[in-house]
């Protein structure tokens, strides 16, 4: 049992697993605040299904401290390291990472700045979503009002990580990304290049260059070397048609702008 109904998402998971216990926990998160859900299952719900295995949940905030001290004042986090969050769910925890929008004064340096514009895009396009965590028999086991970024923001801040992740702390998180990238962009290259080009003009060409550069023409050794970076099941069923995808993305970017 899994998708998407208007603004209210069913996902398929066990009520242990690490989505049923981050949407309990976002739950908690105070509305009146500005933040957004990003990372994998920010892309699950909007794939409508869990495609990969995640660890965590991704959130950005307007004001990295503000939240945390509403947080902390609420009693809600059991432990806060940095943005780190370790939040009790039940007979266990979840780990939700928080940050900071931070996006003002731009870098200059032109891959710190589309970090920065991906952050500001995602917390610009969130609209609130009704999630659902539902067993296999349809029993729901978690539910939440959560501002969600869109795809296209999703698509950038991906590509930021594809980017990013090989020269940073986790390199071996590469290959979900691109993963993640491909799923998304596969949903409809056309419609995303429209609400990336609308979200911000020089995210989008940082973005299709970047995109240009990853996915080589040759398709088919495109998807084997990334069919050897990621051994998921979820990878190894992506097709030449969802690599080509990327490529249509980054070519409708250049046609609109």
């Amino acid at each position: 049992m899994s998708g998407e109904t208007g603004h209210h998402s069913i996902i398929a998971a066990d009520p242990e697993s690490v989505v049923a216990r981050a949407v309990t926990a976002l739950a908690r998160f105070p509305a009146e605040h500005s933040w957004v859900l990003i990372g994998g299952i920010a892309v699950f719900i909007r794939l409508g299904s869990v495609t990969r295995p995640t660890a965590d949940a991704d959130t950005i905030a307007k004001s990295q401290a503000a939240l945390l001290e509403r947080l902390r004042a609420d009693e809600i986090p059991s432990i806060i390291a940095g943005g780190e969050l370790q939040i009790e769910v039940g007979n266990g925890t979840v780990d939700i990472d928080v940050m900071d929008l931070a996006d003002e004064p731009l870098p200059i340096d032109a891959e710190r700045r589309a970090f920065a514009l991906a952050r500001r895009a995602a917390l610009n396009s969130a609209k609130p979503q009704l999630v659902t965590v539902a067993t296999s028999t349809g029993e729901a086991v978690a539910e939440a009002s959560i501002p969600i970024a869109s795809v296209a923001a999703l698509i950038a801040l991906k590509t930021v990580s594809m980017v990013r992740r090989p020269h940073g702390n986790s390199p071996q998180k590469v290959g979900s990304d691109i993963h993640d990238l491909v799923r998304l962009v596969a949903t409809g290259a056309q419609a995303a290049a429209e609400q990336l080009v609308e979200l911000d003009a020089d995210l989008s060409s940082w973005v299709a260059a970047e995109i240009s550069r990853a996915f080589d023409t040759d398709l088919r050794y495109t998807l084997l070397r990334f069919h050897r970076t990621d051994r998921s099941a979820g990878a190894q069923a992506l097709s030449d048609a969802d690599v080509a995808a990327t490529v249509t993305l980054a070519d409708a970017i250049r046609d609109l702008r």
